[in-house]
C-alpha cells in the first residue's frame, strides 16, 4: 500500500453568479493509475469570511463537495422555503460521492459548516475508488447576477492507495461512471401512515389485544360448515358457493378487523380442514403426477 496526501484550496477572488443565482468552482487532483484508492481522512476548512453582494433574505447558502468524478448540478433544492434555491449537489449517501460540506454563509463570521462523513468519521478511513483522479467542487447558491468575494477554502486528504489489475479497475471505473449518471433526480422511501405502521410493525397487543373474528349462523350461509348434529336438516350449497366462501375467507382485513370477509361474515377460520377439491379447485385423476427419473426411481415433487 502507498500513502498519499494532498493538500489543496479553492482561492479566488470573485464569483459571479448567473441569471439563477448558481455559481461552480472545480479543482481536478489527478491519481495514480490502476489503484483502489481509499480515503483515510478529510479535513476542510474556511480561511477567509466571503462577502456577499446580493439579498440578505435570500442569503448565499454554499456547498463543497469531494468525488472521482466532476459533480454535476441536480434538479432538486437545496433551499426550499422562501426563495427557492435549486441546482444542489447529489445527497452525500450517493457512492460517488466521498465528502459532502453545507453552510449557510454568514455575514462578517466564519460559517457553521455541517460536513458528511462527520468530523469523527471522517478521521478514520471511510471509501474508496478506483478512478484515477478527484475533484474537488464548490457550489454557490444566492441572489441572481450577485458577486461574491473572498472565497477560500483549504483541504486535507489522506489516501491509502492499493495497486490492483487492470480488470478491478476497469470494473470498479464503470460502476463509478454509471453512479455518477444517475443522481440527477432522487425519488426514494416509501410513504406510510401511522395506522399502517400500527399494523404492520407492532405485534398486536399493541393496540388492544386479540383481534376479534366473524361467527357463522346455523341457518345463514356457510352454516353446512358448522358441526352441528346429522339429524338436523342444512342448506345445500353448490360446489362454486363453497368455493366463493373459501376465497372470501382468505380476504385481507384491516390490522385492527377482524379476520375474514365483512360482506358476508365469513371468518378466516372456514379455510382450515377443507377437502382437497374445494381448496385447490377440481381433483386430477392422480395428484401429484407420478414422475420418473433416467434410472426409472420416482422423483420427490
Amino acid at each position: 500500500m502507498v500513502k498519499s496526501f494532498i493538500r489543496e484550496s479553492i482561492e479566488l477572488e470573485t464569483v459571479t453568479l448567473d441569471s439563477t443565482g448558481f455559481g461552480v468552482v472545480t479543482k481536478k487532483i489527478n491519481l495514480k493509475e490502476g489503484y483502489r484508492h481509499n480515503m483515510m481522512q478529510v479535513d476542510l476548512f474556511q480561511d477567509s469570511i466571503p462577502l456577499n453582494g446580493g439579498s440578505s433574505q435570500i442569503g448565499l447558502v454554499m456547498e463543497v463537495g469531494v468525488s472521482p468524478y466532476p459533480i454535476i448540478p441536480t434538479e432538486m433544492n437545496v433551499k426550499s422555503t422562501g426563495t427557492a434555491l435549486g441546482n444542489r449537489m447529489p445527497a452525500a449517501a450517493n457512492d460517488t460521492m466521498l465528502f459532502k460540506a453545507v453552510s449557510t454563509v454568514r455575514d462578517n463570521d466564519y460559517s457553521q459548516l455541517f460536513q458528511f462523513p462527520s468530523a469523527q468519521i471522517s478521521a478514520e478511513p471511510s471509501f474508496g475508488w478506483y478512478s484515477n483522479e478527484i475533484y474537488v467542487v464548490l457550489y454557490l447558491h444566492g441572489e441572481a447576477d450577485q458577486d461574491v468575494t473572498g472565497i477560500c477554502l483549504s483541504f486535507y486528504l489522506a489516501l491509502d492507495n492499493k495497486k490492483v489489475d487492470s480488470l478491478e479497475a476497469g470494473i470498479g471505473i464503470l460502476r463509478e461512471k454509471h453512479e455518477a449518471h444517475c443522481m440527477e433526480l432522487m425519488s426514494n422511501g416509501h410513504m406510510t401512515s401511522k395506522p399502517d405502521l400500527q399494523g404492520n410493525v407492532f405485534p398486536m397487543w399493541r393496540y388492544g389485544g386479540i383481534r376479534p373474528e366473524h361467527m357463522l349462523s346455523a341457518v345463514g350461509t356457510g352454516g353446512f360448515f358448522l358441526p352441528i348434529s346429522t339429524k338436523d336438516e342444512e342448506t345445500m350449497e353448490s360446489i362454486s358457493a363453497v368455493r366463493s366462501m373459501v376465497a372470501q375467507s382468505r380476504s385481507m382485513s384491516a390490522f385492527d378487523q377482524a379476520f375474514g370477509d365483512t360482506v358476508d361474515d365469513i371468518p378466516d377460520w372456514l379455510r382450515f380442514n377443507l377437502v382437497q377439491g374445494l381448496v385447490s379447485g377440481a381433483v386430477r385423476e392422480q395428484w401429484p403426477p407420478n414422475k420418473y427419473h433416467d434410472n426409472g426411481n420416482v422423483m420427490m415433487l
